[in-house]
């Protein structure tokens, strides 16, 4: 197994015998105690569940060989980062939009929603590092904060995207619906 990343709470392998990766948590104390507690799912356990919900919303994410409480086992999606495609595709810009609207629409919550946590393959998107999504399942999030993270993710040459999904979400810059006049 090689070491992929090693982050404050969690270390990624490649297991390139399988082409599986293995996402290890290692979270902070305050972190276990919400999960013991059932506040919020355990890391591995919160990738299934969104996982689950981003499949009903037609949105591909990483198969899943293994999900356990800290420890998550995905195959390879075998894909290309959508930050490197993205200006160059009308396609995929509408795609991920598409996608964004959805997480806005069915409260699906993210701090990293910027184009380097989506992997494309043969024209398909799919969304990764699903263990730090959230969804509602006592609250809902706040709509302000998920538009204000993405505005803050899509900057430089990808900022005309968060405009686009304004429009699309029929919000002003203030995040203001838009009055129609007729």
């Amino acid at each position: 197994m090689q070491l992929i990343q090693s982050g404050k709470y969690s270390m990624v392998y490649f297991d390139p015998e399988k082409d599986h990766f293995i996402k290890l948590f290692h979270p902070k104390p305050f972190d276990k105690l919400r999960y013991a507690l059932g506040v919020r799912p355990h890391p591995g356990h919160n990738f299934a569940r969104i996982a689950a919900r981003l499949a009903a919303l037609d949105i591909a994410s990483p198969t899943i060989v293994e999900a356990r409480k800290y420890r998550l086992v995905t195959e390879n999606v075998h894909g290309a980062p959508l930050k490197q495609l993205i200006l160059a595709s009308e396609a995929l810009q509408t795609r991920y939009l598409d996608i964004l609207v959805a997480y806005y629409r069915h409260d699906i919550h993210c701090r990293g929603l910027h184009t380097d946590n989506f992997l494309v393959r043969d024209g398909k998107v799919f969304a990764i590092d699903l263990d730090a999504y959230k969804a509602p399942r006592f609250f809902k999030y706040s709509k302000r904060e998920f538009l204000d993270c993405l505005k803050r993710s899509l900057k430089g040459s990808e900022a005309f995207l968060f405009q686009r999904l304004l429009a699309r979400l029929g919000l002003d810059s203030d995040y203001r619906p838009i009055e129609t006049r007729t």
